[in-house]
């Protein structure tokens, strides 16, 4: 045996040194996978405070660096037709509030690495969607039931340094309970929206918004 090992020696060396780079090119895929994770942004739409219409709306940014936040979007679902609205600006600002602090009239701007946005009740920002739009008919008191809403989206259009251009997240909610008063995620994590068919979608919906 350790004669034919001697007369084969350069071929199985060979054979070796392939298997080495195979392992090597492994690991490097994994770390450079990793990597590629690592980079990526990470938008976190929850509900917080139970599934009532008083529930919360948070936007976290998860991402290792930080993300700013273009435009915030709504699109409600009836039973009859599909409607969506821009929910970026708070519609009770006045204009001396954007003297000192810019976020009280807006949700636009950065959002750092770790930290989160309260968007408000899902009541108001329902409410301030159907205000907007003139084929909505609002109630201050109970808009979902008024507006037999069966589902809805919340759109978050940001740009990332690391990936460039413009990125997205999106998570679906569906509304239930006897006065369409209780709502949940329909996935238990949110869509992100990096693929070019995506993207596109997200630079319309800022082009319609100029």
């Amino acid at each position: 045996m350790w004669q034919w090992i001697n007369d084969n020696a350069q071929a199985l060396s060979f054979f070796a040194s392939l298997g080495t780079l195979g392992v090597w090119l492994f690991y490097a895929h994994l770390l450079y996978a990793g990597f590629r994770r690592q980079r990526q942004a990470r938008i976190l739409i929850n509900q917080g405070w139970g599934q009532q219409i008083d529930s919360v709306c948070l936007i976290s940014n998860m991402s290792q660096e930080p993300i700013y936040i273009h435009s915030l979007v709504m699109t409600i679902r009836t039973q009859d037709d599909e409607y969506s609205e821009s929910i970026t600006d708070f519609d009770t600002a006045e204009p001396r509030d954007s003297e000192d602090r810019p976020q009280n009239v807006t949700r636009q701007g950065p959002l750092n690495s770790g930290e989160q946005m309260n968007l408000g009740t899902f009541r108001s920002i329902i409410r301030q969607t159907a205000k907007r739009h003139d084929n909505l008919e609002s109630d201050d008191d109970r808009p979902i039931r008024t507006l037999e809403i069966a589902n809805f989206k919340i759109t978050v259009i940001a740009s990332y340094g690391p990936e460039g251009g413009i990125i997205g997240a999106q998570r679906k909610f569906i509304v239930s309970g006897e006065d369409n008063e209780l709502m949940r995620p329909a996935a238990t994590t949110t869509k992100r929206m990096a693929k070019r068919h995506a993207r596109a979608k997200l630079q319309d919906w800022l082009e319609q918004q100029l």
